[in-house]
């Protein structure tokens, strides 16, 4: 079995593809579900999401993959996000929360 990790425990560039694609959409109506996937995901080791195809996303999505990610922070389990488009990174910079996922997206 193949490492999604580097040496350094974090994911490596190669393992975008064993990464866990974010919806196009992720508004109120997706932030369920998107917990649910997250919180399943936490439970499995590397956390790994591409966010890609991201074209719009609200507040309650930025709410729950910033909960994700202090989660995996505080039990030292690594998250990562790649491939943010630039409408994943305006919707984190619009809520001013770009100093906490700056440290997720590679």
């Amino acid at each position: 079995m193949t490492s999604a990790c580097s040496d350094n425990g974090a994911p490596s560039a190669s393992s975008s593809r064993n990464a866990h694609s974010l919806p196009q959409t992720l508004d109120l109506t997706q932030a369920a579900a998107l917990r649910g996937d997250l919180t399943g995901l936490l439970g499995s080791g590397v956390v790994l999401l591409d966010a890609a195809a991201v074209e719009r996303m609200s507040t309650p999505c930025v709410q729950v993959l910033l909960a994700a990610g202090l989660a995996a922070e505080a039990a030292s389990q690594p998250i990562r996000i790649v491939n943010a488009s630039d409408a994943f990174r305006t919707a984190v910079a619009d809520l001013g929360l770009e100093s906490h996922f700056i440290k997720w997206m590679a």
